[in-house]
């Protein structure tokens, strides 16, 4: 669209100036060829995209994706768990009295 503009307004610039009335058209029909062309790749390009976005390919990639995501949090989770369960076992034991200290009970 920013292409059809700076077109447009050089379209307009080179009306402004001193060409003759057949310049003047053959400018215009230019300027109006180029912006069909944008216009028409444009929706190919959004027509393109649609397409590949609607593909077989790219959903069952995202469902793969959705899978491995899936599968790499339950592992997070678990290692998040025994890490947890290693924390709290290496607590107890560090702050757990040792037999010299039942021992010696005043």
């Amino acid at each position: 669209m920013r292409n059809v503009l700076i077109a447009s307004l050089f379209a307009v610039g080179l009306t402004a100036t001193a060409c003759s009335p057949a310049e003047q058209a053959d400018t215009k029909a230019d300027v109006q060829a180029a912006a069909d062309k944008v216009k028409s790749e444009t929706k190919e390009a959004g027509a393109d995209i649609k397409d590949m976005a609607t593909s077989p390919e790219v959903k069952a990639a995202g469902s793969d994706i959705k899978q491995a995501a899936k599968d790499a949090g339950a592992l997070a989770k678990d290692a998040a768990g025994d890490a947890a369960r290693e924390t709290k076992a290496t607590i107890h034991d560090a702050t757990a009295p040792s037999e010299a200290d039942k021992g010696s009970s005043p």
